[in-house]
């Protein structure tokens, strides 16, 4: 990496590392007593302290080296106002008992960033900070303490070059957190800047707010590191009536990830006040919880958001995106102040690989990142191209503006699916029941030796057929109450909220609450599974069953081949998309090409393996 000045080559640590870093300084900070709402702040002053020049980190002085250093720094900042400099110096004071018991391991902690060349890196175009805070806040486990969910930097950078940025525009981010989307939109902004009077222009244009004072003051820090000195990001609310009226219709571009499910001002509220920020065909886009585009509660504002503004795209993102928070999130893009023509297109694409895979508890990179592709897409679809692939469509407005859903998970179709892919699925239903066998004793017993043969006197199933799965199943809900109502037994109980073939537990019959024949269960997250025994099913709340009975006469394994069709679209559903019986009902589904004939029966293969168990445990 070259430095500033285009001379120096700086190293510059690997994701891995800032993620090693980042662990091991939280622990110390733990260790420390250092409360979690503190942490961000200590680290935030020994980075600003160390860019600053070097600390005296013996157990007596390095608090005052921390806040002396801070406060030169702070000083020597030439864009900031008096009043941002003192509060930046107050935000980052690491004084008092809670930073005294710090001092000890204050060497430790300076040795730990140093080994991140922090210095030399704070010097060079990389954004050190939102790398480094995105691998603290995330694997430190402080961010639920602070109430931050922070927006990766790789998505930052997506949504800025989905909505493109002149050096012109005018850039607001009302919840900016630690600075994200400021820090993308400046970079790109300084890209197209040409002379010292346009450079100055971007580092006007650049708006933020943040509630919490040592997060403004993160993003003041960061915005600082990037050369933006005149940083405009305040310390107080969007909804304040001052930050209304100063920021009513005077912004080109807004971005937005706003605080997840806050009590009180709900995600649409925030929605609604960027809009209102910008000028009319001002471009927005938003990272939010996907539940938003909908479940019914969210209806109504969706109708009434068409009646004024024009959804351009919703882009789906990875589900583990956030993790270790799990928050399944879409990008909206919309343009301002121009209500939604129901002639017009909309945009719609899925991403599942964001150049990143969850491996051993951390999000790590890996080839094939779909972004590049979905930006030239969406560009493509702007420029009035037809947009045609795998993950990504084009619909009319009208099926949307009357409030109905948008997310990608309804309209995308299901990818054409290899014969490796649901030979793999189906090998999976069966590596389910099996292991529901080894964890509920006694299951091998309740199951039903003559297990399908309810279903032999019904038409043959048309084989090749692709239709909604309501034209193969009879779709209905299970019948029972929450299994805690329910005593210990011989019967499985059926919910959304186990792995083991979604049995709970094993329970009492109740005679008029049963599916004596056995069948297919599909939980609220749409999980299924084959159930080959008499089961009592979820049938109310959050966690509610369907459960699937065949129209047609179909084999075992022409039942486990639907099955393997279903969980291939289980992507299609969250928790504030749940895979209620309107929704599974129109999944589109294909019949084998040809019939698929039993070769043995599931109960004989259960005895075997039960007694196989059985011989195991009597070795042991």
């Amino acid at each position: 990496m070259i430095a500033g000045d285009g001379t120096t080559v700086v190293e510059v640590p690997s994701v891995s590392e800032f993620i090693d870093s980042a662990i091991e300084l939280s622990r110390i900070l733990r260790l420390a007593k250092i409360e979690a709402p503190l942490r961000p702040k200590v680290i935030g002053a020994l980075t600003l302290a160390m860019y600053q020049g070097e600390i005296t980190t013996g157990p007596d002085e390095a608090l005052a080296s921390i806040n002396s250093n801070v406060s030169e720094a702070v000083k020597e900042a030439v864009d900031l106002i008096a009043d941002k400099k003192s509060r930046l110096v107050d935000a980052f004071r690491l004084q008092g008992g809670d930073y005294d018991r710090l001092a000890p391991q204050i060497g430790r902690v300076a040795s730990i960033l140093k080994q991140l060349n922090i210095r030399a890196v704070l010097q060079t175009d990389t954004d050190f900070l939102g790398i480094f805070y995105e691998a603290f806040l995330r694997y430190g486990y402080d961010n639920n303490a602070l109430g931050i969910v922070f927006t990766p930097r790789h998505i930052t950078n997506f949504c800025a070059d989905l909505v493109g940025l002149r050096a012109t525009d005018r850039v607001i981010d009302l919840a900016s957190g630690t600075g994200g989307f400021l820090v993308s939109a400046f970079d790109r902004m300084l890209k197209s800047a040409h002379g010292p009077k346009a450079i100055q222009k971007v580092k006007n244009s650049l708006y933020g707010f943040d509630t919490n004072p040592t997060i403004w003051a993160l993003s003041t820090l960061n915005m600082f590191f990037r050369g933006d000195g005149k940083t405009h990001i305040e310390n107080a609310s969007c909804f304040d009536e001052s930050v209304i009226s100063s920021t009513e219709g005077n912004f080109t571009r807004a971005f937005l990830n706003p605080p997840f499910s806050q009590e009180g001002e709900p995600e649409r509220d925030f929605i609604d006040r960027s809009m209102s920020s910008l000028e009319p065909e001002g471009l927005f886009a938003v990272v939010v919880k996907a539940g938003i585009f909908a479940d019914d509660d969210n209806k109504q504002w969706r109708h009434q958001f068409t009646r004024n503004h024009t959804v351009l795209a919703i882009i789906s993102l990875p589900e583990d995106l956030f993790y270790p928070t799990a928050a399944p999130t879409s990008i909206l893009i919309a343009r301002a102040h121009i209500p939604h023509s129901g002639a017009v297109n909309v945009f719609l694409g899925r991403v599942s690989n964001d150049g990143f895979e969850k491996l051993k508890g951390r999000r790590v990179a890996i080839p094939g990142s779909e972004l590049p592709r979905m930006v030239e897409n969406f560009h493509n679809f702007i420029a009035g191209s037809e947009v045609a692939e795998r993950n990504c469509l084009t619909i009319l407005a009208e099926t949307i503006i009357d409030g109905e859903e948008w997310s990608p998970q309804k309209w995308l179709p299901q990818p054409e699916l290899s014969t490796e892919y649901i030979t793999q699925a189906e090998a999976n239903i069966r590596y389910s029941l099996f292991n529901a066998l080894t964890l509920h004793q006694g299951l091998a017993d309740a199951t039903l030796e003559d297990f399908g043969e309810d279903w032999n006197d019904l038409d043959e199933l048309p084989y090749g057929t692709e239709e909604p799965l309501e034209y193969f199943f009879e779709i209905v809900n299970g019948k029972s109450s929450g299994e805690k109502n329910y005593i210990e037994g011989a019967i499985p109980y059926i919910s959304s909220g186990d792995t083991t073939n979604s049995i709970i537990r094993l329970i009492t019959a109740e005679d008029e609450e049963v599916f004596s024949s056995g069948g297919i269960t599909v939980t609220a997250f749409g999980q299924a599974c084959v159930q080959p025994w008499p089961f009592m099913a979820r049938g109310n709340g959050g966690s509610a069953v369907r459960v699937l009975i065949p129209k047609f006469h179909m084999s075992i394994r022409e039942l486990i081949w639907f099955v393997a069709q279903i969980n291939l679209q289980r992507w299609r559903f969250f928790y504030g998309r749940m895979a209620i019986k309107s929704r599974i009902s129109k999944l589109i589904v294909k019949a084998p090409e040809a019939s698929m004939e039993d070769t043995t029966t599931l109960f004989t293969e259960f005895v075997e393996f039960d007694n196989y168990l059985k011989d195991k445990c009597s070795r042991i």
